[in-house]
């Protein structure tokens, strides 16, 4: 009877361990976190990614397998089915289908997969009801926009001169990144409401959709300039790269020659690029939304979800961040030549 028992335990054994195995695991393999990125070109995401990696490297305790959508809907939704092949245990997801939240959490549930929103918009409450393993990383997207229009304020004020026209308004470009994306709508909303708020009229020149990447950018202010170049005073721009794009296509059209030739130029992210120009006079203003502490961030809910420990400020630790329920918050800062300094990271 004892050696039929010893033997039953021998087979039972084996079975789970054959099970474990089936679904792509050992007991000894770590966490898999798959990252899925909008795209690696992005010079806020470059940063951001290498820091998540970094992190991962240095403890050596999650499996990071990452994938780039390149800013592709179709592409993103083939890099998480691949991922969830290969037996993730968290998707790490800067998502671009915006539409796709319910079904991108109800996918993760089949997978028993954590899924974390990061740098990007966060699923509405009756969305969070549909999973408790769903978390949201971002930074604090109105802050955004209302220091984009906290640095035209202060130049419009401080500088008559900037009403190139004389028509009293502020004329602008506004630089859109990818249509539907949260960020470009709230920094383009928030940041002429602010300046309208403090009293100032405005006045849209053109929009333009450039798809948060800086050749799209400097391609399309260079034919705006073309057309339009008396009437431009403001450009507005959802990043940094397509800040740069349009700074390289005003000078190309012999701007920023002497004070008479400025034109404020004014975006968001304070990425190492971005703030050199600030230190050149190019570029008027940024907001930083430091892509290390996102990094960082992304990969401590992680690894505390792999812990089984909760998401709480304490047990975060990372200065710059604010959790509220199964949010992460980072917060911007307003960057500009007076304190330029502080954008280092």
């Amino acid at each position: 009877m004892k050696r039929s028992i010893a033997v039953f335990g021998v087979i039972a054994a084996a079975l789970t361990v054959f099970v474990f195995a089936c679904k792509g695991g050992s007991k000894d393999e770590k966490p898999v976190a798959g990252a899925v990125w909008y795209n690696y070109a992005d010079t806020y995401i470059a940063t951001t990614r290498t820091t998540l990696n970094k992190a991962a490297e240095a403890e050596g305790i999650i499996t990071i397998r990452e994938a780039d959508s390149q800013g592709d809907i179709a592409t993103q939704t083939s890099n998480i089915n691949n991922l969830y092949s290969q037996g993730i245990n968290f998707l790490v997801l800067n998502n671009i289908n915006f539409n796709a939240k319910v079904q991108l959490i109800q996918q993760a549930k089949e997978h028993d997969a954590a899924i974390l929103f990061v740098n990007t918009d966060s699923p509405s409450d009756e969305e969070y009801k549909l999973y408790d393993r769903v978390y949201h990383v971002s930074a604090l997207e109105e802050q955004s926009g209302e220091i984009m229009a906290q640095h035209a304020v202060k130049y419009w004020k401080a500088h008559p001169e900037a009403d190139r026209n004389g028509n009293g308004k502020l004329d602008y470009i506004m630089l859109l990144g990818i249509v539907d994306h949260n960020s470009t709508q709230i920094r383009s909303r928030l940041s002429i409401q602010g300046i309208q708020e403090a009293g100032i009229q405005t006045n849209l020149v053109q929009e333009a959709i450039c798809g948060y990447q800086r050749g799209e950018a400097q391609n399309q202010v260079a034919s705006i300039l073309q057309a339009r170049r008396d009437d431009i005073e403001f450009i507005f721009a959802c990043n940094d790269d397509m800040a740069l794009g349009a700074i390289e296509a005003l000078k190309a059209a012999g701007f920023f020659k002497d004070p008479a030739s400025f034109i404020p130029v004014i975006s968001v992210d304070a990425t190492a690029v971005a703030v050199e120009a600030v230190k050149e006079g190019t570029l008027l203003g940024t907001a930083l939304n430091n892509p290390v502490t996102l990094g960082n961030a992304a990969y401590k809910v992680v690894m505390l979800l792999s812990e089984g420990k909760e998401i709480t400020d304490a047990n975060i630790n990372i200065p710059g961040t604010r959790v509220e329920g199964h949010h992460v918050y980072l917060d911007f800062k307003p960057i500009d030549a007076g304190n330029v300094q502080d954008a280092s990271y």
